[in-house]
Order: C-alpha cells, then structure tokens, then sequence
C-alpha cells in the first residue's frame, strides 16, 4: 500500500460455488475478480497507528469487564450455595463494605458466637464515610443464625468444622483479590483509551448522541476510523452486521431473517449498549422501538436491532459532518432533553402486558407451531417475468 498498490478482500470459498478449491485456482479466481466482479471486493483499510491502539485496547478492556463479570457470578453463586440469605441484605455487595465482608465474615459459627453487636461494629467501620448501614447488619446477623442452626446439625458428622469456613473464606478471598486485579488493569485500560480518544476526537461530538458515553464512544471512533470510506448509511449498516439477512430463490423472499452479524462484534456491542440508554432520551429511537414492540410484534432483541441501526446512522453522521448530533423530536423539530424526555416517558413506553407477552419463550409443546410460522415467513412474490405472457410449446 505505501507504495501506492490498492488490496481487496474476497470471499474465495463463494466465488466458483463448489468447484474444486486449490491455492492456484484461488490465485486466478483473485486475479480475474477486480474484473470481473468488482463490485464485489472490499477494499482493505488499515488504520492508523493510534486508532488501531485504540481498538485493541477496547478489545481487551471487554474482555476484562467479561472475566470480571464472570468472577461476580461464580462468587454470588459460591455464596448462595454455602450461605443462602447472607447476601440479600446488602443494598450493594461489590462496595468496600460488602468486599470486606466477604474477605473476613464468612463463617456463620464465628459470627454468631461474636454477636449481633461486633458484626454491627465490624460492617459500621468498614462502610464508606457518609453512608449508614441501616438495618444491613441485623438481617446478615439473623440470615447467620438461620445457617449456623443448620451446620450445627452437620457438625457431629465431622462434615462441618471452623477448618471447613477457613478454607470457603481462603478461596472467596482469592477470587476477590483476582477480580480487583483486573479491575485495576481495566481502570488503567479505560485511562490509555481515553488520552487516545481525546487526542483522535478532540470535539468529542460523539457523545453528543443520546446513548453514546465514555466506554462505547472510543469503540465508535476506533472500529469507523476514516468515515469517508463508507459510500452510504446503508454501506455502514451492511459492515456492522445490523441489518436483516436476505433469502431469495425465484418468486420467493424469505421474510424476519435475524441479523447478518457481520464485521466486529465489538461494534454490535457497543451499538446495543447505546441504544439501550439512547431509546431514553430520544424521540426518534424511542418511537422506532415503540412501534416495533407494539404494532409489529417484535420482541426486545428484534426492537433494538432497528434501534441499533439507526443510531449507527447518526454515529456516521457525525463523523463525517464533524458537528455535534442535535436532538430532535419524530416531527423533526429541535427540542431539549429535558423535553425529549419528558416525551418518551408521556408517548413511547410499552405497556408492560405487551414486554411480558414478548418475553413469552417457545416451549416443546409448540416447536411445530414455530415450524408454520416458519414457513409462513416465507412471502411469495410475482415478479413482472413471472406475469408476463409465456410462450406456447407445441
């Protein structure tokens, strides 16, 4: 490419059908494919530097955010089997309050043996200044007795001893100690990323759409690069992957495929995060997902596809218009947020009967009833051949 070559991507495996496939065939397939099909090939683009930096840097923060996450499950889950009901007190259990807990609190015999009062002390010198522990030690206290009056049962068995909380507080501490790990690597991530974004985007015009904030507008700017690479909104929709899968076969089209899911999965990502919030605060999204839900029979997922794909419109928009996203309401009308939302609380919220109905999953009983639905999906179109007058075979 620096010296002024232009490189384009192909699918080999689609482009002779089942022929055979070797590495000769596929180096005269590429050979002929800039003239024969040029359409076709998508031209390679290489970011630059930083912005590349940038989006591996986002790639790995997900998946830190995704193993810590994971770490937050498997300790609920861990706590939930050994200590039903200790938990469910905590208005939040990742504060410094509830982490201290589950570092050095998680033998109910000792507890119970120390007292509601030293439990009270123990959670009022641990919690954040400012803040009350309200009625948190009491319930953890009695939800402790619950438990121990269980394991004393287990005791004479030798099944149940102090060792046996010793080693369940070791390995709940060990998780803790890793999750904060990458918590710190993550916060250090989000840090480098956000030097990155403000050097690449100084305007920061990005987060002037609804639903676009800190962790999804360095994505946006990294996986879009060079905007003017795009020809379309239909071109960026296409390479996000957010746009219904099309089946056609003669006088056939089939109808309500999913989402082709093409390009990054980190885009689709961040579009989904964005959209969920933008639907909030925006008439326009918040009208696509109303409508969808309620008068097309969409589910969640199906409703934010649509959404996704608009608010990637406006992202583009912006990045090529290079000015901030001006909201507006469905009329087209300039209008503020307070406005704005005060018009998606009034117009746009689903009933809940309608989410519930949606939410409906299919069970055994009608996986044939799907198969119709299926195949009814499937819309017969004439096409102006199919109609025209066809000549007579002797």
């Amino acid at each position: 490419m620096a010296e002024g070559y232009r490189i384009w991507l192909d699918r080999i495996s689609t482009s002779y059908g089942t022929q055979p496939k070797s590495d000769r065939i596929d180096a005269l397939t590429l050979a002929k494919m800039p003239f024969v099909d040029i359409e076709r090939l998508n031209e390679v683009y290489l970011p630059p530097a930083k912005i590349n930096a940038m989006l591996r840097l986002a790639r790995q923060r997900q998946r830190l955010e995704s193993d810590i996450a994971g770490r937050k499950k498997r300790i609920l889950s861990i706590i939930d089997g050994y200590l039903p009901g200790v938990r469910q007190p905590f208005s939040n259990l990742w504060s410094p309050q509830g982490r201290e807990f589950l570092r050095t609190q998680l033998n109910p015999l000792a507890m119970v043996r120390a007292g509601e009062k030293a439990l009270h002390r123990f959670l009022t010198q641990a919690r954040v200044r400012g803040k009350k522990v309200a009625n948190e030690s009491h319930w953890v206290y009695r939800a402790c007795q619950n438990i121990a009056a269980i394991y004393d049962m287990s005791r004479s068995s030798g099944a149940v001893d102090d060792e046996f909380f010793a080693d369940f507080q070791d390995e709940i501490a060990r998780e803790l100690r890793l999750m904060e790990a990458e918590e710190a690597e993550s916060e250090a991530i989000a840090q480098r990323i956000e030097i990155l974004y403000r050097e690449l985007h100084p305007s920061d015009n990005l987060r002037t759409i609804p639903g676009v904030g800190e962790l999804t507008a360095p994505v946006f700017l990294a996986v879009v690069g060079d905007p003017t690479r795009f020809r379309s909104q239909s071109a960026f929709a296409n390479y996000n992957g957010v746009v219904p899968d099309s089946r056609q076969s003669s006088d056939t089209e089939a109808k309500g495929l999913r989402m082709t899911k093409a390009g990054p999965s980190i885009m689709r990502w961040a579009l989904y995060q964005a959209s969920q919030i933008g639907r909030r605060y925006d008439p326009q999204l918040a009208s696509i997902y109303y409508r969808e839900m309620v008068h097309n029979g969409k589910n969640h997922k199906q409703a934010m596809g649509a959404v996704m794909s608009h608010i990637g419109a406006r992202i583009l928009a912006v990045l090529q218009e290079n000015k901030p996203y001006e909201l507006r309401d469905i009329k087209g009308r300039p209008i503020a947020w307070e406005e704005a939302r005060k018009l998606v609380l009034t117009n746009y919220q689903v009933p809940e009967e309608i989410k519930q109905a949606r939410r409906r999953r299919r069970t055994v009983g009608n996986s044939a009833k799907s198969h119709k639905n299926r195949r009814e999906m499937v819309a017969h179109r004439a096409h102006e051949v199919a109609a025209a007058p066809q000549p007579v075979v002797a």
